[in-house]
């Protein structure tokens, strides 16, 4: 009988064995098919990662070039390479001298370098500084410390600082353009990056015989900008001593090629320098004003109204009108800045003393509808198109005929109820100084490929807004207008210079009419026979001095002198 109970004991020990078995047999087939089939690919890029090393292969940033007269370029905006501090705390044999010896160097203090160590999620690569100097980096190097390494980091440079910096825009810290150039052809001048990626050690290190699948990058191309360097810095300190001589809020200054819309000039103040963008609190110095800002451009617009009536048909330069010093329109009556009848004047007369009467009386001549094709014509209202970010070059303000009064529309022949650009002022009387023809403002001059310009602007050949007769008898009128009117402070001996001033008031942000602050501006062109270049200068709310004749017309008087003294072009007048 014991026997016999001793046999069923054994059978069902036996029993729970192969249950036992059996279940442990299970799970193992669980495991295996979560493995392989369920969590392969976690698990198989886990392996991979043990075998294989990859990371991205930064390309190099294209450079930003600017010319003198001579063709010679000058980067204004490249790269160079500046080491990066990090340390590995398996590799420190005493973390408090890492900190003591690094503290040292890099002028920090040693408990934040420590607290850095207790903080990091990696004990391997723990950063700790960017951008060292060289002299820095050679003192660390002198350490012998297996725990501190260095490694090159590619940063964005501008070597002009400030030099036309609103035109250039910046480079983030993910390396994108933002504002200017930079942003408009960020793709561009950006790259392509690489992959590195090797079969490797544990210790990461490449298997000579091992599979390399790596990818390399693709530099960013280098380009070169219409911007002449010279011009380009003495447009930039012109503008900054009439700032600083008005007491003004700001300015733009703006030069130009009319027979071709290349920008050799396009300063803006206050600015900035992009080598610190971190350190700008106001945002409103990224902007380039010269695009980005309208304001109501005054008695400057008179040439406008003249060349739509000459084009037109409608007047000449000797036709008469009988000033009496006041014009009522829709119960508003408008008025001569110097407030007197001047009584039967030309045309050429009005252009040369502003009256805004004489102004009035050609857009009435012209009717609205008509004078609203002019004003599209000479692309008000919409962007030129230059090359900028979308969204920051602005269109203006042009009321349609069908939304104005006949009040509004006089108005606007001489400058008033009407927004603009510089860009798009300069861009038009340009066109009058090209003998009608329109060419579209532009500032990429082409690519450079091993340090030479290649190519050209894409740019149209330019569109005729009004005839030749019209563009040249308007440019003596603005002649008679330097040499016998307002703009006599913008003369160049040796020159004939045809231009136009304008004070315009600052219409006031909380309501009402005009805050009674002021924007003095002048155009002019010269040689004015064949001209070479049209210059424009800005002045916002200049101190003590309220006209533009006094503020703006001399900087392009001095602009006007030295670009034609550094192109070397000869004298027209004795």
């Amino acid at each position: 009988m014991k026997s016999y109970q001793n046999l069923q004991l054994q059978k069902r020990r036996i029993s729970y064995l192969l249950i036992l078995i059996a279940l442990i047999t299970l799970a193992i087939i669980c495991r295996l098919i979560q493995f392989q089939v369920l969590e392969n690919k976690t698990y198989a890029d886990a392996a991979k990662g043990q075998h294989w090393s990859e990371y991205e292969i930064k390309p190099k940033r294209g450079t930003i070039y600017v010319k003198d007269k001579d063709g010679s370029l000058y980067p204004l905006a490249t790269n160079i390479t500046l080491n990066k501090v990090f340390v590995d705390l398996v590799n420190s044999k005493d973390q408090n001298k890492t900190a003591e010896n690094l503290a040292n160097i890099l002028n920090m203090k040693k408990e934040d370098i420590l607290n850095l160590f207790k903080t990091s999620e990696s004990k391997r690569y723990i950063p700790i500084k960017r951008k060292i100097s060289g002299q820095e980096t050679m003192a660390l190097q002198k350490l012998n410390d297996p725990a501190i390494g260095l490694e090159p980091e590619a940063w964005r440079v501008y070597p002009e600082n400030s030099l036309a910096s609103q035109v250039l825009g910046y480079v983030n810290g993910d390396d994108n353009g933002i504002g200017g150039i930079e942003q408009y052809f960020n793709d561009f001048l950006k790259g392509t990056p690489g992959l590195y990626k090797a079969e490797s050690d544990s210790l990461g290190n490449k298997i000579l015989t091992g599979r390399d699948v790596s990818t390399p990058s693709r530099d960013g191309q280098d380009i070169a900008l219409t911007i002449n360097r010279d011009i380009q810095a003495q447009a930039e300190d012109v503008l900054a001593q009439a700032i600083k001589k008005y007491h003004a809020k700001g300015g733009t200054v703006i030069v130009m090629d009319p027979k071709t819309g290349a920008i050799l000039a396009m300063a803006n103040n206050p600015t900035y320098d992009p080598n610190n963008y971190n350190d700008i609190k106001d945002y409103s110095l990224f902007k380039n004003s010269a695009i980005s800002d309208v304001y109501e451009p005054g008695s400057i617009f008179k040439a406008i109204t003249m060349a739509s009536g000459l084009d037109a048909g409608k007047i000449e330069p000797d036709t008469t009108f009988v000033d009496t010093g006041g014009v009522t329109l829709d119960g508003y009556t408008i008025k001569n800045a110097d407030r007197k009848a001047h009584g039967k004047v030309t045309m050429d007369y009005v252009l040369e003393q502003s009256l805004n009467t004489g102004s009035t009386f050609v857009q009435r001549l012209l009717g609205k509808d008509l004078f609203y094709k002019y004003l599209v014509k000479f692309g008000f209202g919409v962007p030129t198109g230059i090359e900028a970010p979308s969204g920051t070059e602005v269109g203006g303000i042009v009321n349609k005929p069908e939304n104005s009064n006949d009040h509004t529309y006089a108005t606007m022949s001489f400058g008033q109820s009407i927004a603009v650009t510089p860009l798009q002022m300069i861009t038009a009387y340009a066109a009058i100084a090209n003998g009608g023809k329109m060419m579209e403002p532009y500032l990429l001059d082409g690519k450079v490929v091993n340090g030479q310009n290649v190519g050209g602007s894409d740019k149209k050949s330019g569109q005729q807004i009004i005839s030749p007769e019209a563009a040249t008898k308007l440019t003596q009128m603005l002649i008679d207008t330097v040499d016998h009117g307002e703009g006599h402070q913008a003369k160049v001996p040796g020159y004939k210079v045809a231009g136009k001033t304008g004070t315009a008031q600052v219409p006031d942000p909380k309501g009402g009419y005009y805050s009674g602050k002021d924007i003095g501006s002048f155009i002019g062109f010269a040689p004015a026979e064949n001209p070479r270049f049209v210059v424009l200068a800005k002045v916002d709310e200049p101190q003590g001095v309220a006209w533009a004749e006094t503020t703006a017309a001399p900087i392009v008087g001095e602009m006007l002198q030295r670009l034609l003294n550094y192109y070397e072009v000869p004298p027209t007048e004795k």
